[in-house]
């Protein structure tokens, strides 16, 4: 995908500290807060499927992609231990054809600060335009580049690096500077939770 980071080496040595293996406290408020009713989701980067897991069992129709296959595998076990129906898809986003183009609701929660490269942000936030239905919202929590602790962390990006990716494919409803969910010890680090809505064609 980006910054040549082998997932699938991370999730087989289980160097992953993204993973909180629970749905993300930002998607919870953000779905009480919107009230946005059950519709067709696609989690983008979906790890071991937390997210889409719970979406699902809020009775919305999720689907989950990973460049991981071990991450989609585990994602798949976990939904069938939770009796939820969702679906799984090993895929680079980005690279890989995706015929579906019918989504209300995109997630990612760190796949889109993954891209350091300009084009590809603006490539990244373009595809998901074309996967969204119309009115269509996109939710994308980001590594913050205001962040000052020190110490390991996700990528950052600058408010301006986002909306110059995301502002000729998507509206900025609300770009607010928050902090990651968090399972470990230390403080979490700094993020922008974005919410979008897909301009017209």
């Amino acid at each position: 995908m980006s910054d040549h980071i082998d997932f699938e080496e991370r999730y087989q040595t289980g160097n992953t500290p993204w993973e909180i293996h629970r749905p993300d406290q930002s998607l919870i408020d953000f779905i009480d807060s919107s009230r946005l009713a059950p519709c067709r989701v696609i989690d983008i980067g979906c790890g071991t499927g937390s997210n889409v897991i719970w979406l699902a069992s809020q009775k919305f129709q999720a689907t989950g992609y990973d460049l991981s296959p071990l991450a989609i595998k585990t994602a798949r076990e976990k939904a069938a231990a939770a009796r939820v129906n969702c679906t799984f898809v090993n895929h680079d986003f980005l690279l890989d054809a995706i015929d579906d183009t019918s989504f209300n609701f995109a997630f990612d929660r760190g796949c889109f600060h993954h891209f350091r490269d300009p084009d590809s942000r603006l490539a990244f936030a373009e595809k998901i335009g074309k996967i969204l239905s119309p009115d269509g919202i996109w939710l994308s929590l980001i590594g913050n580049r205001d962040e000052t602790r020190e110490g390991p962390g996700p990528p950052k990006l600058s408010a301006r690096e986002i909306s110059t990716a995301v502002e000729p494919f998507f509206r900025i409803l609300s770009l607010t500077a928050h902090h990651f969910d968090f399972d470990h010890e230390g403080i979490p680090a700094m993020n922008w939770v974005c919410q979008m809505k897909k301009r017209p064609v």
